[in-house]
């Protein structure tokens, strides 16, 4: 049987990289950007799961999405809609690994 894991396409395997990596230190917010964001992304977070994001939607051939985002909200709206692609193909996913079961 295969796992989750091994059934992730490189565009999955590589959102899930991006998730991991805004907990590196050198991603974390500075308390100077804590103080101008808030919770939101800082820049560095953001353009990573910008990238991850273009990344996975592209491989889902969706292209009613335009990816050319130049401002801060247009890309936070590519990576909500990534984001939500995500979890919609990993149920895919472990419903099918749960089928051949």
């Amino acid at each position: 049987m295969q796992s989750v894991e091994s059934m992730k396409t490189d565009e999955l395997k590589s959102f899930d990289s991006a998730l991991k990596s805004l907990m590196a230190p050198e991603n974390r917010s500075t308390p100077e950007e804590a103080a101008r964001f808030g919770a939101q992304l800082n820049d560095r977070a953001l353009e990573i799961l910008f990238a991850a994001s273009k990344k996975l939607i592209r491989s889902t051939n969706d292209s009613s999405i335009n990816l050319n985002a130049t401002s801060r909200l247009e890309k936070e709206k590519i990576i909500v809609q990534a984001t939500d692609s995500y979890f919609k193909q990993l149920n895919l996913i472990k419903a099918n690994q749960k089928s051949q079961n």
